[in-house]
């Protein structure tokens, strides 16, 4: 298996902790140059964006540290295609896994057969001291493998810190990247773009050393300062905005040649 490893060149730190990470468990891996996206200027901005399908899709102008990161998971995607790679796994260079990942990514032929992406880490939100809320799913498709469940996602899970993708995924998150009108964990959790499914428990997180700082993005939402009890008041509230919606049926992926 392929582990393509998104790192800034300039965060050196960052680089030594991963790559010692990918050496313990003697992974196949590649570190992929991020994209930084303070470097674009307002004429290649604009060159690189759909304008008006950003402010339709997404209500605002995509901040340049998410732009890094879609075109620096586009250059992965790119790397795919040109070398034909079956299927790998992207990691950035905050994300934290052990072994047992290693020992699910062992099932690979249990996986539905139409999948082209999986996300092995994802949330709705979390928050510094490690809060959780996860990721909406639907009622309607659960696949078990091991002591996991393959969901389908209603709603969106973000966080691109580490998936599983093949080549078809690659080739179709590929074609939407032309120019770009959404953040990239917009489009790896969009059932409408691609076969894309989430894993239950998730496998990589984002390490507790790197929650505070972004290389390559500059949301912050999981800064957000909530109490407890606010916390969790918006975790029953995201169960409820969602809880009908997970019992609807899910419509058929395309099947696809594996």
């Amino acid at each position: 298996m392929k582990f393509l490893i998104i790192n800034l060149k300039k965060a050196i730190k960052r680089k030594e902790y991963i790559v010692n990470l990918c050496q313990k468990y003697k992974l196949d891996y590649e570190i992929i140059e991020a994209v930084d996206g303070k470097t674009i200027d307002k004429n290649e901005y604009l060159n690189i964006v759909s304008y008006d399908k950003m402010l339709q899709f997404h209500k605002r102008e995509l901040g340049l540290g998410e732009l890094g990161c879609s075109l620096s998971h586009k250059k992965c995607y790119e790397k795919i295609l040109q070398e034909n790679i079956k299927h790998a796994v992207i990691l950035e260079d905050d994300a934290y896994f052990d072994k047992t990942l290693l020992e699910f990514l062992q099932y690979l032929d249990d996986f539905p057969k139409d999948l082209e992406l999986l996300l092995l880490g994802h949330q709705r939100q979390v928050y510094n001291d490690g809060f959780r809320i996860e990721s909406p799913y639907s009622r309607r498709f659960e696949k078990k493998i091991a002591n996991y469940k393959i969901r389908r996602l209603i709603g969106r899970g973000n966080g691109t810190y580490g998936y599983f993708i093949t080549k078809n995924g690659a080739l179709k998150l590929f074609s939407h990247l032309e120019k770009i009108y959404l953040p990239i964990d917009a489009l790896t959790c969009n059932e409408k773009i691609l076969n894309t499914y989430a894993l239950f428990p998730i496998l990589i997180y984002t390490h507790e050393n790197f929650m505070l700082e972004s290389s390559t993005q500059d949301d912050k939402k999981f800064l957000k300062k909530r109490s407890k009890i606010s916390k969790y008041i918006k975790k029953f509230h995201i169960f409820v905005k969602y809880f009908l919606p997970s019992l609807k049926k899910v419509r058929p992926y395309e099947n696809i040649d594996c």
